[in-house]
This record gives structure tokens, sequence and C-alpha cells, in this order.
């Protein structure tokens, strides 16, 4: 009798187990495969050898702006519906292209985590190759943006869950806001109104210059008035690796200037490359200049990456996903 009770509860316990996990794992999806920056085409051979094909890479192969060497925006992987096993369907990002005459409107569908959690999923259909090349034309900023916004939220939802604790105190305490660095970056040099922040490798240099002014007027933002205090901190502050060297702008080069809104204030994006006057360094640079209407000042964020005749792409996408951690604090008014 013993024996059959003892059974019974190994039994129980058995199917209790089996019960909970079920419940615990039902939902869960796999996380995401593939290279950063990378995205699957899915798509019928015809139709990637044809013009739809050449309208998509127009789109993904377009140059990113800002770098000293050519670097597509995102590197392309095609496959077929065939190819497209289990795999695959957890790749970071896909863009699926469908022409059939039973698609009644052009139109994008968008489906987040649809195989794997952080996934973008895009498919776009259309009834004949026309109309795809018409929509593709049509939304091709859209198109772009989605896929970027997946790989920059991708990498702050990592970049978020450990920050380097001492850089985020001392932003907090000191200036006001937040900002989630991943492991590897230190604090360079602290300033009343300058903050540097890197990260060191043999191979690589990658570096966030962080200063603050307060807002008088809208030329804060203007194109010239930026490069200007640019430059100025720079050479008063981050000196070459030789004497009389300098950080600067390198003035020969095309420099991109946006504006836009980050994080629900007037913001400005200005890229180009950075070199160190007197000496043989340089590289890209993004710079984010800001309004914080919380304590009514500008602030700057400007990112560079060193890494010499090799890509640097995703290397300065991770200090823009740094930038978008970003969270302002109110400074507390001070006694009188």
């Amino acid at each position: 009798m013993k024996s059959i009770i003892k059974f019974g509860i190994i039994c129980l316990v058995l199917v209790t187990s089996i019960s909970s996990c079920k419940k615990t794992t039902k939902g869960l999806m796999p996380t995401v495969t593939g290279q950063s920056g990378e995205i699957v085409i899915l798509s019928s051979m015809a139709l990637w050898e044809g013009v739809v094909g050449d309208s998509i890479k127009a789109i993904f192969n377009d140059i990113q702006v800002g770098m000293p060497q050519d670097e597509a925006v995102m590197d392309l992987f095609h496959l077929n519906q065939q190819a497209f096993t289990s795999m695959f369907k957890t790749h970071r990002s896909i863009l699926e292209i469908k022409v059939a005459s039973s698609v009644k409107k052009p139109r994008l569908v968008v489906k987040d985590n649809m195989y794997a959690r952080t996934q973008a999923y895009m498919r776009v259909e259309a009834a004949s190759v026309n109309d795809m090349l018409e929509i593709l034309d049509k939304n091709r900023t859209k198109i772009l943006a989605y896929f970027i916004r997946g790989e920059r939220n991708r990498k702050i939802g990592i970049i978020s869950k450990a920050p380097v604790q001492d850089i985020f105190d001392y932003l907090k305490k000191e200036k006001h806001f937040t900002l989630a660095f991943p492991s590897g970056y230190k604090i360079r040099k602290t300033e009343p109104d300058f903050f540097w922040v890197s990260k060191e490798t043999p191979e690589t240099s990658q570096g966030m210059f962080i200063y603050t002014y307060d807002y008088l007027t809208e030329d804060a933002f203007d194109k010239d008035a930026i490069l200007m205090l640019r430059n100025q901190k720079l050479r008063d502050l981050v000196p070459g690796p030789s004497k009389g060297s300098y950080m600067t702008t390198e003035n020969n080069f095309p420099i991109s200037f946006n504006h836009f809104e980050f994080q629900g204030n007037y913001a400005v994006e200005m890229r180009g490359l950075w070199k160190v006057e007197n000496d043989f360094m340089g590289g890209p640079f993004v710079n984010l200049s800001f309004l914080d209407s919380v304590n009514n000042r500008v602030i700057c964020m400007d990112a560079y990456v060193y890494r010499p005749n090799h890509d640097k792409r995703e290397l300065l996408r991770e200090l823009e996903a740094i930038m978008y951690t970003y969270t302002s604090i109110k400074a507390e008014a001070k006694s009188k």
C-alpha cells in the first residue's frame, strides 16, 4: 500500500511539474538571429533579379551619410520561400515582397515580433510589378526608417539592461539626466560643462562628448553656431596624440544637417568627419543637439568612432542607440 501511495505522489509531482513548465514556457518566443545591420529580403528569384529587386537594393544599398569610406545603410541577404526555413525565420529583420493578382490593394503590413522577440518584419503586397515599384518608391523613407529603428531599439534594449553604473550615477547627479553606456565605456574627462566617455580597444575607439549651455535664442540651433562651439570645445579639451594636435571638424567633407524632434523637444542632427589637426587621425561623427525644456538648456551629445581601414557603421550606431537612452531629470532649485 505504501508503495502505491508513494508512486501516486511521484506521478502527481510529475504532472504538476509538466503543467507548470507548460504555463511558464507558453508564449515565449526565440531570440533574433543574424548580424546587426543585416536584413533578409524574402521574395521570388524573378522579383529579386528584376526591377523590383533593383528598387529594394536602391533603398538599402544607399550610402550611409557621413562615412569616410562607402558603407551601405544595411546589408541585404536574399531568400525565396522554399529556402525560408525555421533557421531563417528568427532573423532580426525581414522584408517580404509579394506580387500576386489576388492582392486587392497595394499595402505595407508591419508585424513586430513576427517569429522572434524584437524582430522587425514587414510585408509589401501589390497586384503587379508596376504597383510594387510605385509603393516601394512612395514609402522608401518609411521602409528604411522602420528597420533602422528596429536595429536601434534592439541595441537600446541590450544596453539598458546593465549600464555602467558610475557613468549613469555621475550624469544623474551632476548633469541632471541619464544615459546608459554598456560595459567597456569609461569616463575620460569631467569639466563643469563638458563630459567625455570612451571605449578603447587595440583596434577601435568609440567615444562621446557631452556639453551643455543655456538656451537663450533660436540661434543656438544654427549650423554654424553648433560647428563653432564644437570646434572650440574640441580644441580646448580633446588633445591629439602629438604635441600641438587636437580634434576638430573636417571641413573638406560634406556635413549633413537635419532638424527633427528628439524626446518631444526640438533637435538638430549633424553628421560628418572629424580629424586631428597636426596629426593623421580621423573618422565619422554624429552630433545631436537638442533643447532640454525642463532645465532651459541645450544639450549636445557628440559621438565619434576611430577604426582605420575597417567598417564603422555599427560602432557609430551603438553610440546613437546610447543617445536614445536619454532621460531628463529636473534640476532642484537652488536655495537662496
